[in-house]
């Protein structure tokens, strides 16, 4: 199936990679498109399905087969050669694509195995660079022999035991330790370890937290019921099955009137609510299955994954910044989501959206309790300022001025009550375009649902203004600082709230803004600007955001150590 690993010679993977290219085409194709646009194009593709069923056969079949073109045609030009320093990738079909890749910028290489590769004994290696959203490299279903055979060769060229764990540690003076070639040890390693082999255990999810942890999840419901909606006016049967519950629900429950009616609606809403539930504990399980982390050395390894076992290595050294969520469901169970980013990798992205192969390592622990973030917080931080607060309710964080509350409920009014009136309106006129009860023309009931949708928009507007000075009050209560000579942290949120951390020497930039309300009162915002984000603290004394930018640059100047 493979052809023999040799030094110095062309290789072709697996042509179980025909499926991996597939897979990659399509999701690079639907990534291009923002997700209201994936939504629409979805629901409009099943709804000519479902009302032209004679086509479907004949569509699929010609996705099936445009699918096995594109991924034959990838995999041919596919290859991929393992020298004495460095890896060549040659890949595309009509973009020629070479990656040279040598071995000294190689910071870590993860192995992943998807259900097909798990059953024929095949791995996908990714090979992680500094500076990169995504990874450079990566050689799609080899097998394990290569991936140890490529993991040996880059730790011997980096210095490193090829047998003992591949990662940094802190001298005395809590500085690198030097490899032996005078360099620091900065490898990681990941997928082809035993479990005795990957460190100590510091958190394992238990089928009870796993179901905690679907229901906490963010969801999007609202979102789900417009699609819905929308699917509402494409599709009869979905059209005619509503209407048939709706009609049995109140029949059978209530009788006939608005106390049947008011019921149906009452059981299809928990219907709704209980088909989010099973959905976000469904996705939580297929992602977070058996997941497990680690500490080893120097760095942090985390694996799960129930159909896809995806495990992520992240050396201490690597993290750019540490954020800590806590919405208001977590808070109710008491628990934390923690996220350190490495270089190129996007600290604000979803941790749904970011799964894939290709994307820079973070390492996430998506259910942790206070011991444990602290646990994190001191293992990354060790050897350097262990003050730096990372869980919202710490008493060392300072609040912001007053002022904040204005602002906040300013841009309350002005930000998103417009943006809500606007959704109301597209929601208003989805919904009177799905309508197909009464006698009335269209144009006659689209002015119905203009004239309710006005009415509820000055609804929105009269509250939102009583809401606005609560908003702001909210956020100025969560939004906080504090720093320590190495590093500063940031608290935020309106019913939830998070924190976010990052040491100075890892900056890469830092700004001071002054809005005209902040220079009437002698205010400014400091922003902090990361390798994967910022960290910034508004609404502060102008002078000590000033003194506090100035002492950033000089220890980020001045540091001995490396800031990735």
């Amino acid at each position: 199936m493979l052809s023999r690993f040799d030094s110095g010679g062309w290789q072709r993977t697996s042509p179980v990679a025909i499926a991996i290219f597939v897979g990659r085409s399509a999701k690079s194709g639907y990534d291009r498109y923002g997700a209201w646009s994936q939504t629409i194009a979805a629901i409009g593709v099943t709804a000519f399905l479902l009302r032209n069923p004679q086509y479907t056969a004949l569509i699929l079949t010609a996705v099936l087969i445009i699918a096995l073109l594109v991924g034959g045609l990838r995999y041919w030009f596919f290859r991929f050669r393992i020298e004495e320093d460095r890896i060549l990738i040659r890949q595309g079909v009509v973009n020629r694509t070479a990656v040279d890749l040598p071995f000294e910028r190689v910071q870590g290489i993860n192995v992943n195995r998807g259900p097909l590769e798990r059953i024929l004994g095949l791995v996908t290696v990714v090979i992680d660079t500094p500076g990169s959203l995504s990874a450079e490299g990566q050689l799609p279903a080899v097998s394990p022999g290569i991936a140890e055979r490529l993991i040996t060769t880059v730790a011997e060229h980096q210095g490193l035991a090829p047998d003992a764990p591949a990662t940094p540690d802190t001298g005395p003076d809590g500085a690198l330790a030097e490899g032996p070639e005078g360099k620091a040890g900065r490898f990681e390693v990941a997928g082809l370890r035993s479990a005795a082999e990957r460190g100590e255990v510091l958190h394992r999810l238990t089928n009870r937290e796993l179901l905690k942890l679907g229901l906490a999840r963010p969801g999007a419901s609202l979102y789900y019921l417009a699609a819905l909606i929308f699917v509402g006016r494409q599709v009869d049967v979905v059209v005619d099955g509503v209407v048939g519950v709706f009609e049995s629900v109140s029949g059978v429950i209530a009788g006939p009137g608005v106390v049947g009616a008011a019921t149906a609606v009452t059981v299809l809403a928990l219907g709704f609510v209980i088909l989010v539930l099973a959905t976000r504990i469904g996705s939580a399980i297929v992602r977070y299955h058996d997941y497990t982390l680690w500490r080893e050395g120097r760095s942090y390894r985390s694996q799960s994954g129930l159909a896809t076992r995806r495990e992520v290595a992240v050396g201490v050294h690597k993290v750019q910044q540490i954020r800590v969520n806590q919405s208001v469901m977590y808070r109710w169970f008491g628990r934390y989501r923690l996220s350190a980013p490495t270089i190129g990798s996007s600290l604000y992205a979803d941790d749904e959206d970011d799964d894939g192969a290709g994307d820079a390592e973070v390492l996430r622990v998506p259910w942790a309790d206070g011991a444990l973030v602290e646990r994190i917080r001191s293992g990354i931080l060790r050897g350097e300022d262990e003050r730096l607060a990372l869980l919202p309710e710490d008493r060392t964080f300072s609040r912001v001025s007053r002022l904040y509350i204005r602002a906040a409920a300013l841009r309350f009014l002005f930000v998103w009550v417009p943006l809500v009136v606007v959704a109301l309106f597209f929601l208003a006129h989805i919904v009177s375009m799905s309508w197909r009860g009464g006698d009335l023309s269209s144009a006659d009931l689209l002015g119905r649902y203009v004239a309710i949708w006005a009415d509820v928009s000055l609804i929105w507007v009269a509250l939102s203004v009583l809401l606005a000075v609560p908003v702001g009050w909210l956020r100025w209560r969560a939004r906080a600082y504090m720093h320590t000579d190495d590093g500063i942290a940031c608290r935020f949120g309106l019913l939830g709230r998070g924190v976010q951390t990052c040491l100075f020497r890892k900056a890469q930039g830092v700004t001071v803004k002054r809005s005209p309300l902040q220079r009437r009162h002698g205010l400014a915002t400091l922003k902090v600007e990361t390798a994967c984000g910022n960290v910034t603290v508004p609404y502060i004394e102008h002078a000590a955001a000033c003194r506090l930018r100035d002492y950033i640059i000089y220890r980020a100047e001045s540091s001995q150590r490396r800031w990735h």
